[in-house]
């Protein structure tokens, strides 16, 4: 485990300009001693401007550690299509095989304004890929629940737009949180950040490594926008979170709270006003939505009929997830609207 004291010491970021040997072959389990730290590699290759590839941002999400292994296979002993930037986060969680350490930060919460280590690490990455002016941005996810495959955006600008389309068929815009890396680099690159399924999905990593080469091997990107029957496409509204002190289950009816035990099938569907979500035993209900900024936007999505939670409007569930970890350190799921 991380020591707790670390989280105040600075956090060293190794900069290599090859792809090491003896990642070949390794497993997650095995990455500090491929990378001790978190490292930046910086690939020439056969054009500019780079691409960016961000990798295990969360230590429990490995598809894109076999695309890293992939990338440093076939570009061992020859040059990429284009100049290539890869990133390797936090390298510590990824060796416990958990999204993040106690005494960390989540790696993904931190490309904001922030006075830690751990800001202070990706602002100085951030600031290194400013200057790099990438081709484009693209950040390796897995989801802990059943979703299918799709690409999030932050801009609605057409190269952002169809970077997604060029991944999957399905798409999300969103600005919560705030805090991620494709918010960041969207400000001054194309950016998405691509979720492959769970960890470990064969079809996800196979998917993730074809979307990089043919991204590298792109001269532009088309001046319009993909058609929509090329990229459907969500606009996330909010956050569902659990109050912290009420106990939860998926099923039943014995806790305070007792969601649905379909609820985590219903991703990326449709659902009309007066859906039922949860049954509750509680004075308060335990479910929240905040948006982007914080704002409570609770009574606008949900009602409370007698001991039964109800969506209030029509809404999409996307990123559900019955890993209790998950739905602490972060969310419930996502609430979205077709856009």
């Amino acid at each position: 485990m991380a020591d707790m004291t670390r989280a105040a010491e600075p956090l060293k970021l190794d900069r290599l300009d090859h792809f090491p040997d003896k990642l070949l072959g390794a497993e997650p389990c095995d990455i500090l001693g491929v990378f001790p730290n978190p490292t930046l590699i910086t690939l020439a290759g056969e054009a500019g401007p780079p691409l960016w590839v961000t990798t295990l941002l969360h230590g429990n999400e490995t598809t894109s550690f076999y695309v890293l292994r992939a990338l440093a296979a076939k570009y061992r002993d020859r040059p990429p299509p284009r100049n290539l930037s890869v990133f390797v986060g936090n390298v510590e969680a990824t060796a416990a095989g958990v999204r993040y350490l106690p005494g960390q930060q989540d790696f993904n919460r931190i490309w904001a304004d922030g006075h830690s280590p751990y800001h202070r690490l990706v602002h100085d990455v951030a600031e290194i890929a400013r200057a790099e002016c990438p081709f484009a941005s693209i950040d390796i996810h897995n989801n802990s629940g059943t979703n299918p495959h799709y690409g999030c955006v932050n801009a609605l600008r057409p190269a952002d737009l169809n970077l997604a389309a060029m991944f999957a068929p399905l798409g999300v815009y969103y600005r919560n949180p705030a805090t991620t890396q494709s918010i960041a680099f969207s400000s001054f690159c194309p950016a998405v950040t691509v979720e492959c399924g769970r960890s470990g999905d064969e079809a996800g990593i196979a998917r993730a490594i074809d979307f990089v080469e043919r991204t590298m091997r792109l001269d532009r990107f088309p001046d319009a926008p993909p058609s929509a029957d090329t990229v459907r496409l969500y606009h996330t509204l909010g956050s569902v979170l659990i109050d912290p002190e009420c106990d939860f289950a998926f099923g039943g009816d014995t806790m305070p709270l007792n969601l649905r035990s379909d609820l985590e099938r219903l991703n990326f569907t449709d659902l009309p006003a007066d859906t039922p979500w949860a049954n509750v035993h509680h004075p308060v209900s335990p479910l929240r939505v905040v948006d982007e900024h914080g704002n409570d936007l609770t009574a606008q999505f949900f009602r409370r009929d007698g001991d039964t939670i109800r969506l209030r409007c029509p809404a999409t569930p996307a990123m559900v997830t019955q890993d209790r970890t998950v739905i602490r350190q972060d969310c419930l799921c996502y609430l979205m609207e077709p856009l």
